[in-house]
């Protein structure tokens, strides 16, 4: 239910990105052969309240658990915003102020027991530029490369893990979402 309230105020828009690289995910046959998300959904979700921000890129419009991709969370968006646009920021387990995950729920759709869900350890993240809805902005693109990421099952990082390179350019839109949700 939780997730289908934040989709519920999910922003959506024209964009454009690429998360290529290699991912070893054993149990659904990937074993380090190249990968390419090829991604056409972009969307983020902002939440006001504790002023953080989960964008998504993602290979088609269904829900994260039905789609492949790779979410960016931020969690301090107005300092980001104000001191680090154009400066690459290290992807560290805990401390920094980005994280990326990749999730591939459509590629290995609960062929084993262990779903396919990539957190970053290290690489880099640089913004452009980052629409924070409750600042004021010159427009509403965001813009991001990213370089190396590794991401990791934290289980079983040796085995499960994935390197990754891409960029994310979409201009946010605030609209309804693209799911229609049948109950």
């Amino acid at each position: 239910m939780l997730a289908v309230l934040l989709l519920g105020s999910c922003a959506t828009g024209p964009g454009e990105g690429s998360a290529v690289g290699q991912v070893w995910a054993p149990d659904c046959g990937l074993d380090g052969e190249p990968f390419s998300l090829d991604p056409n959904f972009f969307g983020m979700e902002p939440s006001r309240s504790v002023e953080i921000i989960d964008m998504r890129m993602q290979r088609g419009g269904d829900i994260q658990n039905l789609s492949d991709g790779v979410s960016f969370f931020i969690a301090e968006p107005e300092l980001l915003k104000a001191e680090m646009l154009g400066a690459d920021i290290e992807l560290e387990l805990l401390d920094s102020p980005v994280q990326m995950t990749l999730y591939l729920n459509r590629t290995c759709p609960l062929l084993s027991q262990i779903p396919v869900v990539y957190r970053s350890v290290s690489g880099t993240i640089r913004f452009d530029e980052l629409y924070v809805p409750w600042i004021e902005n010159d427009n509403r693109m965001t813009t991001a490369v990213f370089t190396d990421v590794e991401l990791v099952d934290t289980a079983e990082p040796e085995i499960r893990r994935a390197v990754l390179s891409g960029d994310i350019s979409f201009l946010v839109q605030r609209g309804m979402p693209p799911q229609n949700f049948g109950f």
